[in-house]
């Protein structure tokens, strides 16, 4: 009862901040590139409805400033010797890998909890989220001075979770997110600046690629857990390995991957097991989804209606569909 407290007051906090779009661009002591922001985000907004046929309705038509850097603060947490994250269950959404909370000191505080409980943890301040249609969601000062194709994945990513959302199933709900977000920025840049396109493309491939190569570190851990080690000798081994990670990353990074700094902070900070139960989530079925794209003719009311087929289907059936148009995609 203490969690849900906290989660309503904090997003009655946000509804009741808001301000209508117009009356804070029309307010003359708005700043200027606010205004361009919130301009622009309208424009993000009306593309997705008229274009994406996402349900917008109500949903970022209204700017909160929430006066700190994250709207929540995201707890993930995995057992010492496994990378399988902890469930948190909840009523109409179903059971997800995190709990958020409207202050990183709750955050924390849960956090802390589990340790004492033997878990390894990780705390994430996350930008934005969806409320699912409970509430109309407002554009967020959190995000909202994001350069424009960060902007515009963010929209369409939210939009769609109001869309479609399958309980108890995060990864198909956020791979989807993210396949319509590069569907709908490649869209938007088309006809505007086709340079944006090329660089969303070389975004999405280093994202993937890096999640690959991650999750192949974690495969190496999950082995190492079923090995019969005793405790001391099981840590051991485990930091070996945490730290190959952050070696193997650096000589990618002097590489590879010498123009691509997006997840310096993300290696060189802690690493355990519940933040590499984080990886992958965004981005394992978002292959298979474009191969089903692509197999519609990139007809996108067809890839849709197949999208809300998926969604209907046992879990199995589900992934038993996107594991086939996952190796289609190969």
């Amino acid at each position: 009862m203490r969690y849900y407290h906290q989660a309503w007051q904090g997003q009655w906090q946000l509804i009741r901040q808001r301000e209508p779009v117009t009356s804070v661009i029309n307010n003359e002591q708005t700043p200027k590139q606010l205004k361009q922001q919130l301009q622009l985000a309208q424009q993000l907004t009306l593309f997705a409805k008229n274009k994406l046929k996402l349900p917008v309705n109500g949903n970022f038509q209204t700017y909160t400033d929430t006066k700190r850097p994250f709207v929540v603060w995201n707890v993930f947490a995995a057992p010492q010797f496994s990378t399988q994250p902890y469930q948190w269950c909840y009523p109409w959404l179903g059971c997800l890998s995190y709990r958020g909370y409207f202050t990183e000191q709750a955050a924390q505080q849960e956090a802390e909890q589990l340790e004492r409980e033997g878990y390894d943890t990780y705390v994430a301040g996350i930008k934005a989220f969806s409320t699912l249609g409970w509430f109309d969601d407002p554009l967020l000062n959190t995000f909202i001075y994001f350069p424009e194709l960060e902007l515009a994945n963010l929209i369409f990513h939210e939009l769609t979770h109001r869309w479609l959302y399958v309980q108890d199933d995060v990864d198909f709900n956020e791979s989807l997110a993210t396949t319509l977000a590069i569907i709908g920025v490649k869209q938007w840049f088309a006809d505007r600046e086709p340079q944006a396109v090329t660089r969303l493309k070389q975004r999405f491939q280093f994202d993937l690629e890096f999640s690959r190569w991650l999750l192949s570190y974690r495969d190496q851990l999950e082995q190492l857990y079923q090995q019969p080690l005793s405790v001391k000798d099981m840590t051991t081994k485990k930091q070996q390995l945490l730290a190959d990670i952050r070696i193997s990353y650096q000589q990618k990074r002097q590489q590879q991957w010498h123009n691509q700094p997006h997840y310096d902070h993300w290696i060189n900070s802690q690493l355990n097991n519940a933040k590499l139960a984080t990886v992958a989530t965004y981005y394992r079925w978002v292959p298979a989804l474009l191969t089903l794209y692509n197999q519609h003719q990139g007809n996108l009311d067809q890839f849709m209606k197949a999208c809300q087929q998926l969604a209907t289907a046992t879990y199995q059936v589900r992934q038993d569909k996107l594991h086939k148009l996952a190796s289609a995609a190969q």
